[in-house]
């Protein structure tokens, strides 16, 4: 009995020290996008060839897990911006703005200036964080671009939803000549002051930038996993005999040139992320039960 309750407590020490260690490379895994985000002359321009990410991005696992946490972050930056989206910032800076017109004393006017001015300063946050999930998401794409004519096709998709630079100086951005956005913050103010409404449309509005944006980053999400990574099922049948690269798939084939076996994946893209980072069968539950069943035996 004695020897295994010491197994017992011994199994949760490792079981601890595997659990930290998960923890802690997951949460290393955001910096990994930052890494596998340089463009294709960094680092590895020296090797033909060979793909620009540093290390895991060789790993469809571990690149679609780094695009999902992408597209995700550009996702709630671009709702943040977007007019029909709950608690957009240019309706709180409309709100704080109708508060000011409303408010009959001093003091009244001057908390309702201070909102009005933290209103305005997170329309200025929002936009700068836009920028920078987009750039992010964008030089992801540059570095995976040869995984599959599907990546390319969305890497051309997300540059197509951002307009020319000279309209972007309208509502205080630039563009430079790698497609990358970045916002000025001065004209951006001033912008804000003179044509409040043309800055909200372009941005916001259905049209708008961040709508745009947002809506393909949320059709990326929501496709199959095979699609994302330029695949096609075998099992299909010729209902689904291309794959993102337009060229016919064998169906007789079982074989992927990918990593992972999309019979075994969920469809969706968040539903695979989803899958490997929470839920009743996730891998640390699976190592929980089997480290209790120890336990009691």
């Amino acid at each position: 009995m004695t020897t295994s309750s010491i197994s017992g407590y011994n199994s949760l020490l490792d079981y601890q020290s595997w659990v930290d260690s998960a923890n802690s490379k997951t949460e290393s895994m955001r910096d990994q996008i930052d890494s596998t985000s340089s463009t294709k002359s960094t680092g590895s321009s020296k090797n033909t060839g060979s793909s620009t990410s540093s290390v895991d991005t060789s790993s469809s696992s571990v690149f679609l897990m780094n695009y999902q946490m992408s597209l995700t972050d550009l996702e709630a930056a671009s709702s943040k911006l977007r007019l029909g989206e709950k608690d957009n910032v240019f309706s709180s800076y409309e709100s704080a703005l109708n508060k000011l017109s409303k408010a009959s004393t001093d003091e009244e006017r001057e908390t309702a200036q201070a909102a009005v001015d933290k209103a305005k300063e997170n329309i200025v946050t929002a936009m700068n964080d836009f920028a920078d999930k987009y750039n992010k998401t964008l030089s992801f794409l540059e570095s995976n671009e040869s995984r599959s004519a599907t990546v390319s096709s969305q890497l051309s998709s997300m540059k197509s939803a951002v307009m020319t630079n000279n309209a972007l100086k309208t509502v205080g951005m630039g563009m430079d000549v790698y497609g990358k956005i970045h916002v000025d913050e001065k004209e951006l103010n001033k912008a804000l002051d003179e044509t409040y409404t043309h800055v909200k449309e372009t941005m916001g509005g259905q049209f708008g930038i961040a709508e745009r944006v947002g809506s393909r980053a949320t059709s990326v999400l929501d496709s199959s996993v095979d699609r994302v990574l330029g695949n096609s099922r075998s099992s299909s049948g010729s209902a689904d005999s291309t794959n993102g690269t337009g060229k016919s798939s064998s169906s007789g084939s079982t074989s992927k040139s990918s990593a992972l076996n999309s019979a075994s994946m969920p469809d969706s893209l968040t539903s695979f992320y989803n899958f490997a980072r929470a839920g009743a069968f996730n891998l640390s539950n699976y190592y929980s039960v089997g480290m209790l069943l120890n336990t009691v035996g």
